[in-house]
């Protein structure tokens, strides 16, 4: 069924207005920091109420990350298909290098994210547990891959794991600090070839 153009404008309009939301909101916590910036304070710089931002984005976190390109629920079906073709350990890195295209297609946006995300402890709380919600996703799918006794197995599928989640954000943050200068992509595969290459399926 076709959609009817009053939906579409009007699905357009709320795309415009979350977009100017974002916006408003990015620029205050940079200039007060997330903690201090109350969702009332949000609304009123964009002119708002309170309710109608609640229309809009569920939480303030929301704010900042709702309209961001979805990825993590691609990664494990992503590391699979790759399995079936290199190593671990590349696998790993090609699936990352999927997160890192997005961020580059949102390079400026991200950058300050980032920025935000490094001021406040409720954000950088909220990152680490998206890291383990990520990694547990991951261990599953990579563990078929390695051989030997099972449970030494799924400690080397942890730690795989564990240093692949690390070389992205140690390449995020320093991409981020040298943004201009260097290639998001660039960084995430340096921090990868920094590891010294063996067969983890194997070792």
């Amino acid at each position: 069924m076709e959609q009817s153009p009053a939906i579409g404008i009007r699905e357009r309009a709320r795309g415009a207005l979350r977009g100017e939301l974002a916006d408003v909101a990015l620029r205050l916590f940079e200039e007060r920091g997330y903690d201090q910036t109350p969702v009332d304070e949000i609304a009123s710089a964009a002119g708002i109420s309170p309710r109608t931002f609640y229309r809009y984005f569920s939480t303030k976190e929301d704010v900042l990350f709702g309209d961001l390109p979805p990825t993590s629920a691609d990664l494990p079906a992503l590391l699979e298909d790759h399995l079936t073709r290199v190593d671990p350990w590349e696998a790993l890195h090609l699936t990352l290098r999927h997160v890192a295209e997005n961020i580059r297609t949102e390079r400026g946006r991200w950058s300050r994210l980032l920025r935000v995300v490094n001021t406040s402890d409720t954000l950088r709380a909220g990152h680490l547990e998206q890291q383990m919600n990520l990694a547990q996703s991951l261990i599953p799918t990579l563990l078929p891959a390695l051989e030997g006794p099972a449970g030494w197995s799924d400690l080397r599928a942890r730690v795989l794991v564990h240093a692949a989640l690390t070389c992205f954000d140690t390449a995020f943050s320093h991409w981020a600090e040298h943004e201009g200068d260097i290639e998001m992509l660039d960084a995430l595969d340096i921090a990868f070839t920094t590891f010294p290459r063996t067969d983890p399926a194997q070792s």
